[in-house]
């Protein structure tokens, strides 16, 4: 799951940034232009060692500014005190690495420079560039690169991410901008998966899991054979139809949300027990008020489902008076084999419970009192179908 912030705080503008090249009028006019407002400035560069060049290159640029240096080879104590003068504002420009790049808040600092941007990462760029336009005051990001053909591709392709995503809350465009630059891992990318954007995630998902599953209860049985039981694949049955005689749904005016609706339905399908049916139950009473009938309704549903899964049935039908069950079609010879001779052994403790053929499948039809009983009937059948596997 994942939540994205998108609105950013009143008055917030967003940072200008820039890609170019070291030029030292460019550069002056840059850091001129944020102390004539009375602002302060970052200039980050990549490596420690070239830090007190670019400070004596940088004074020698601009002999009235007042400059300071800081990095994380500095001791402690010798750290804190430059930054508690450059924050009470003694000093005009911070010569510094990427240690600011998080956990700093200067709102009178609204221009950083990055000197060889290229060889910092787009979290870090990012992260640096939110340094500054910590209010409502016009924020600039410069980032310094060499001239443009000894940069790589890949390194063009992050400075141009930074430079285009500039919006506020525009964080998770950029970070899918990264897993585009950089690739998915093999998992996710086209070694393993193809075209994961032609299938979608979720399909993708669910084919991977149901080859690992395969592999575990075939291939490498005897590796997992004293791990968490697992059922053998004929008692598969995820695409289960259950038919009820009432309606059962989240009405519009319950959850108004197209999408939380959508949300709710499909925590509801991958749902595994009774008790989460009732954790969610509390959470949507909490959130939405008392369920009305026909989400009550729902959750009975829910929990038919999950009483008919893994035991190989295609079909569940509930009518007031009448459970029906539609087992496999008869091609699905191992079920019967294995699962259909201890079945017939439990119809004949269900009284009223009766065989009936329809085409190539055979239906079973028991008489109930009320709905829970389909829950009971349903539950003992599971629980027999389990004990013929462990």
């Amino acid at each position: 799951d994942l939540s994205v912030i998108e609105t950013p705080p009143r008055n917030r503008l967003p940072v200008s940034t820039e890609i170019l090249e070291w030029k030292d009028d460019v550069i002056k006019k840059a850091i001129m232009k944020e102390i004539e407002r009375k602002g302060q400035v970052f200039f980050v560069s990549d490596r420690v060692e070239d830090l007190e060049k670019i400070l004596l290159k940088l004074q020698a640029l601009m002999p009235t500014v007042k400059f300071v240096m800081a990095h994380g080879q500095m001791n402690n104590s010798e750290l804190e005190r430059v930054m508690e003068k450059f924050i009470s504002g003694k000093f005009d420009v911070l010569v510094t690495t990427k240690i600011v790049e998080s956990g700093l808040d200067i709102p009178n600092a609204n221009t950083i420079l990055i000197n060889r941007s290229h060889n910092f990462g787009l979290a870090e760029l990012y992260q640096l560039r939110g340094r500054v336009g910590r209010s409502n005051v016009q924020a600039y990001c410069y980032l310094i690169i060499p001239p443009l053909h000894t940069i790589g591709t890949t390194a063009l392709k992050r400075l141009q991410a930074v430079e285009q995503f500039t919006e506020l809350g525009s964080g998770f465009q950029l970070a899918m901008r990264d897993m585009e630059i950089r690739g998915a891992g093999n998992l996710l990318g086209p070694e393993q998966s193809g075209y994961i954007l032609d299938m979608g995630f979720e399909l993708y998902h669910k084919i991977l899991d149901e080859a690992v599953q395969e592999l575990r209860q075939e291939e490498f049985s005897d590796v997992f054979k004293n791990t968490q039981f697992e059922m053998p694949k004929i008692l598969a049955n995820d695409d289960l139809e259950i038919q009820v005689y009432f309606d059962a749904l989240l009405p519009s005016d319950y959850i108004q949300s197209d999408t939380e609706r959508f949300a709710i339905y499909k925590r509801l399908y991958n749902v595994q027990s009774n008790i989460e049916i009732e954790e969610l139950k509390k959470e949507l009473t909490d959130r939405f008020g008392n369920l009305p009938e026909k989400a009550e309704n729902l959750l009975f549903v829910v929990k038919l489902r999950i009483a008919s899964l893994n035991t190989g049935f295609r079909k569940v039908i509930l009518n007031r008076r009448q459970l029906t069950i539609e087992l496999p079609p008869e091609s699905k010879s191992e079920f019967y084999e294995k699962v259909f001779p201890s079945l017939s052994e439990i119809f004949q403790d269900i009284p009223e419970a009766k065989l009936t053929q329809k085409k190539t499948a055979l239906l079973l039809n028991i008489s109930i009192e009320s709905q829970e009983d389909a829950i009971e009937i349903l539950w003992r059948i599971k629980k027999n179908i389990k004990a013929l596997f462990l």
